[in-house]
């Protein structure tokens, strides 16, 4: 786990002239995952308050990678969407993890059957325990 903490806080490079931290690059393939959203709907799917969102979302739209326009129905609401460089950064992070994950994905393919249980089971008993520290 404190590796993960270590690596959640490294920005990497996606290949768009500015580190990305995995914050930032989350943010991004989630709005390239759902065409346009909201603040609010991004904050429910990341799990994270919509202070936190628009601050992400100020930098990323600084660094040119989402742009940020009002609803035309609701005035009060923005509406966020990739640019071509948030694309390309989001197609660049999918091959960073297609490549840094495929050791793990093959030895997950390599387990039979019930060892693969065990690691299901392993995990979601470990994602238990981590619920119960943000209550």
């Amino acid at each position: 786990m404190e590796k993960y903490s270590r690596i959640e806080k490294m920005p990497f490079d996606f290949g768009v002239g500015d580190p990305l931290f995995p914050a930032e690059i989350k943010m991004v393939s989630t709005v390239v995952g759902h065409g346009s959203s909201g603040v609010t709907d991004l904050a429910r799917e990341l799990g994270i308050t919509k202070g936190a969102v628009s601050q992400i979302i100020g930098r990323l739209c600084k660094k040119g990678l989402l742009s940020r326009e009002k609803d035309q129905l609701n005035r009060a609401r923005s509406i966020i969407r990739a640019t071509e460089s948030g694309r390309i950064a989001h197609d660049n992070h999918m091959e960073f993890h297609k490549h840094h994950d495929a050791e793990f994905i093959e030895f997950l393919g390599g387990l039979d059957d019930d060892s693969y249980r065990l690691v299901c089971e392993l995990s979601e008993k470990m994602n238990s325990w981590m619920d119960n520290y943000l209550e």
